[in-house]
């Protein structure tokens, strides 16, 4: 495998967002002028639905290239950075990419991804990989998606008890704030004579904060489960008698079912379920009872219609608080992504997730990327 070296004066591009309805950014644009500040060269795609406008980045100086324009014109030595995965195309992989791959625990089309990269060359930073030495992560949306899930997770029970189907509000658009968020919820809520039992799995995490921030706003007080509540208990029926779960458990190895198909046909309060973690085609799926996600589009899977139980799991929760969320995300990256564009990766979060994309590849003997004693041949080259 060919590597280029980084080079003192470094080019990063902010790639316009495929994926629908993702209105983030991995950059905002008071994160572009630090960029720029300490000397680097900063190219921006337009986008259709960056929740910054172009004009913001273009008041800054920088480069714009048309949207995609990366796939053509960036130069190799390019550090190609966004947020969600790149589109399914066929084409190999020449560049450094920094984003959320979603392809090392096997999910669907894991292998095609990590085989682009084999042949093309290119290099992986996967954001969900980042950790520090204590293997926490550096820059992460899970409060945001905990927010926005519980919010979910109310609004589809409410739209049960009134008889109405949260599908017939989609597509789901983004909100201006999250006050302006909580207040919706407040609303909806109000038009029901009660106020649901909540089960939060996964509570003490960031996704389980997120969660709980919203529904303190709501004056509803959710039971919290930690890992000790769920290690080594499969078919939990506890679950049943909660009105609503909200699962932020992010899960790394694989473990007992906590509901099955079998158990959700026994009686039971539990009618709604927004899964945070969505994580429907990994193998540390802890309910495979649903085997796809859902989508701004159609939030809402029905798993049940005799006695309902209906599933909200979007895997991109915080889009629908794009402005707050880019820049909480860009603030918490920012030291870290200019320590990296420095060269300053050797023993950091970027080397730590340089070895995952390393060791996957390897895994799927796709290419001769090597992990000699314990460190990247990268690593060695960035520095």
């Amino acid at each position: 495998m060919r590597y280029i070296p980084l080079m003192q004066k470094r080019t990063l591009w902010l790639r316009h967002e495929t994926k629908p309805f993702e209105q983030r950014t991995a950059l905002t644009p008071k994160g572009v002028k630090k960029l720029m500040d300490a000397g680097h060269h900063v190219v921006v795609e337009e986008s259709s639905s960056r929740v910054f406008d172009l004009q913001e980045y273009k008041d800054l100086g920088v480069e714009i290239a048309p949207m995609n324009a990366w796939i053509h014109r960036a130069p190799e030595e390019a550090i190609i950075i966004g947020l969600k995965e790149l589109e399914e195309k066929g084409f190999p992989l020449i560049h450094r990419h920094i984003h959320f791959a979603h392809c090392f625990k096997g999910q669907k089309g894991s292998k095609e991804t990590l085989t682009r990269f084999a042949k093309g060359g290119g290099l992986l930073f996967d954001l969900e990989y980042l950790v520090n030495e204590n293997g926490k992560r550096i820059a992460a949306f899970g409060v945001w998606a905990g927010y926005t899930g519980a919010a979910l997770g109310i609004s589809l029970w409410s739209s049960q008890q009134l008889g109405e189907c949260l599908n017939n509000e989609a597509p789901l658009t983004p909100f201006s704030n999250s006050t302006t968020m909580a207040e919706e919820m407040s609303r909806k809520l109000a038009k029901v004579n009660r106020k649901p039992s909540v089960l939060i799995i996964g509570a003490n995490g960031r996704c389980g904060i997120g969660a709980q921030k919203l529904l303190e706003s709501l004056d509803i007080d959710a039971t919290l489960w930690g890992s000790k509540d769920t290690k080594g208990r499969g078919a939990i029926r506890e679950i049943l008698e909660f009105d609503i779960l909200i699962n932020t458990a992010l899960m790394k190895t694989k473990v007992a079912p906590w509901l099955t198909n079998e158990l959700i046909d026994e009686k039971r309060n539990l009618t709604a379920i927004s899964d945070v973690s969505c994580d429907p085609t990994g193998p540390c799926n802890p309910l495979p009872i649903y085997s796809e996600g859902t989508t701004m589009d159609v939030p809402v899977r029905n798993l049940r219609e005799e006695k309902v139980l209906d599933i909200t799991a979007i895997d991109h929760l915080p889009s629908l608080l794009p402005r707050e969320s880019s820049e909480d995300f860009c603030n918490q990256l920012m030291p870290h992504l200019l320590n990296f564009l420095s060269g300053e990766i050797e023993n950091s979060p970027w080397e730590r997730s340089l070895s995952y994309f390393f060791a996957k590849t390897e895994e799927l003997n796709l290419g001769d990327i090597k992990i000699q004693n314990g460190r990247s041949e990268e690593s060695q080259l960035l520095n």
